[in-house]
């Protein structure tokens, strides 16, 4: 088990209130053996989406963007299936995680603590419902799927508030941690081995 603690700060659009936050979120990760060489670049995949695309960014649940849609500010935004509140906000980060290791790493569980919760800390893990409980709390409400599903693609996605909101499809690539792809294993047939002509044969003794 391998453990990751960062924190970042936003501001939360909850109801009609808007907040200034602070997280402390702690995460915890179970190596893929298989993938044993692309370690470093898992964790700094998660390192780098929490430092570089969650600091200093707006959380705001989907109902809610119409209000903030027509502000003329610079801001990184994430938008949430319903209201940004701390219980929600570790099952979106754990689901997200989990999709950006692809595999490398396994998600067991993260933590989430915040100021404005007065460091009350909020848990989610495998056993809680893992990766398909974002989706199965959701399931009855067609209209949030593209909201659900934000949270399950394994790039850095976000919104831009200074270009209408617009969603903003990075790649690893960009920031030099995409994983290297193996190279498929050369297959020699029987055929390409062919018999030496006669008397052509070396004297190996």
């Amino acid at each position: 088990m391998i453990e990751l603690k960062e924190n970042f700060s936003v501001t939360m659009v909850i109801e009609d209130v808007v907040l200034p936050n602070t997280f402390t979120i702690t995460v915890n990760l179970i190596p893929n053996s298989q993938y044993n060489k692309l370690y470093n670049k898992a964790m700094e995949r998660i390192q780098y989406y929490i430092t570089e695309i969650l600091d200093n960014s707006i959380f705001v649940g989907c109902q809610n963007l119409k209000k903030i849609s027509d502000l003329q500010f610079k801001a990184q935004v994430h938008v949430f299936p319903d209201d940004p509140w701390d219980h929600l906000i570790a099952m979106c980060l754990y689901t997200k995680m989990n999709s950006i290791c692809e595999k490398v790493f396994f998600i067991d569980n993260i933590t989430i603590t915040s100021n404005q919760s007065r460091n009350v800390s909020h848990h989610f893990a495998e056993e809680d419902g893992g990766n398909n409980n974002l989706h199965e709390l959701f399931d009855d409400e067609p209209d949030l799927e593209s909201y659900v599903n934000y949270w399950y693609k394994p790039q850095p996605q976000l919104f831009l508030l200074h270009e209408g909101l617009k969603l903003t499809d990075h790649t690893w690539d960009e920031v030099d941690l995409a994983y290297e792809k193996k190279k498929p294993a050369t297959v020699v047939t029987l055929k390409d081995f062919k018999k030496p002509p006669k008397g052509d044969n070396d004297d190996l003794a």
